[in-house]
């Protein structure tokens, strides 16, 4: 039986983190991804021991409110693998927080941020010049040293398909980690992202992604179009262009037992209604014994 979730930022944006832990379990969470900014600790920009603390704080607060950290989103890119303190530093929140799902993204295949966006120097390179062939090359050399340098922790890193980025689709996540073992990379479902660029349809994506399907973000999107441009915008699990329906009667037919996750971005929603709300819908799909195939 599959598990269901959400951010902790999502639930501690309205609550003190204790509280936020005891809310988060009454609206169905099993468990809650987990984000620590490591970089700027790993670079002397805040404190790295106090970043350590933290982590060791959450797991606590975990353990006694009976909560799994369902991943560690350590805001880490690909090419941050060669910088020996930030990685030094990941492994050790790694460690700290007790999980093995660590997630990530690939590189994105346009200017980051969109075409108005002004560029960092840190991400400078990725002003959407380079095609996705480059990325996928370079990408596929980085992650060959990420799963060798945390061999030891026998990390899983899953990674997230995204709009923007070159892997936005099941397919494209397979060409890049079908070479390493599902135990070690997986791959972060996004149905609301899917609708937006990479969906290849619910039940055939996850027949794709087979072993390597980490946990599913569950959020929802709609297209609109306003003076002649398409845009799009969020929506309910219900009433958006994924269809939950269907992807909940593939995930069942591959007896994926992995966590959806609730990443409403909704942020005029209250947690209750987006956590607990869109938690009751998935579990009523779960249960049901009716069997929605693709049209």
């Amino acid at each position: 039986m599959m598990k269901f979730g959400t951010q902790l930022d999502r639930v501690a944006r309205e609550f003190p983190r204790p509280e936020a832990l005891v809310k988060a379990k009454a609206y169905g969470c099993q468990g809650l991804e987990v984000l620590l900014p490591t970089l700027p600790a790993a670079r002397g920009e805040t404190d790295a021991a106090a970043l350590l603390a933290e982590a060791k704080k959450i797991r606590g607060e975990f353990d006694a409110a009976g909560l799994e950290i369902i991943s560690f989103t350590p805001s880490m890119m690909l090419k941050h693998v060669e910088e020996p303190a930030a990685l030094e530093l990941f492994k050790r929140l790694a460690d700290a927080l007790g999980t093995t799902t660590i997630r990530m993204f690939f590189t994105a295949h346009v200017r980051m941020g969109g075409p108005k966006s002004t560029l960092k120097p840190e991400h400078a390179e990725f002003d959407g010049t380079r095609n996705s062939r480059h990325w996928q090359q370079r990408d596929g050399e980085l992650l060959a040293k990420w799963v060798k340098a945390t061999a030891s922790q026998g990390l899983r890193f899953a990674f997230e398909l995204h709009h923007g980025f070159w892997v936005n689709s099941a397919s494209a996540a397979m060409r890049m980690l079908d070479s390493f073992s599902p135990q070690r990379v997986g791959i972060l479902m996004d149905p609301g992202n899917m609708v937006i660029e990479g969906n290849e349809g619910w039940r055939n994506s996850v027949q794709i992604m087979g072993p390597y399907l980490a946990y599913i973000h569950c959020k929802n999107a709609v297209r609109v179009r306003t003076d002649g441009v398409w845009s799009y915008q969020w929506d309910s699990l219900e009433d958006g262009v994924a269809d939950y329906a269907e992807l909940v009667t593939a995930l069942k037919d591959e007896h994926f037992t992995g966590y959806m996750s609730i990443e409403d971005l909704r942020n005029t929603i209250p947690a209750e209604k987006a956590v607990g709300g869109g938690i009751a819908y998935l579990k009523g799909l779960a249960q049901s014994d009716k069997r929605v195939m693709p049209i």
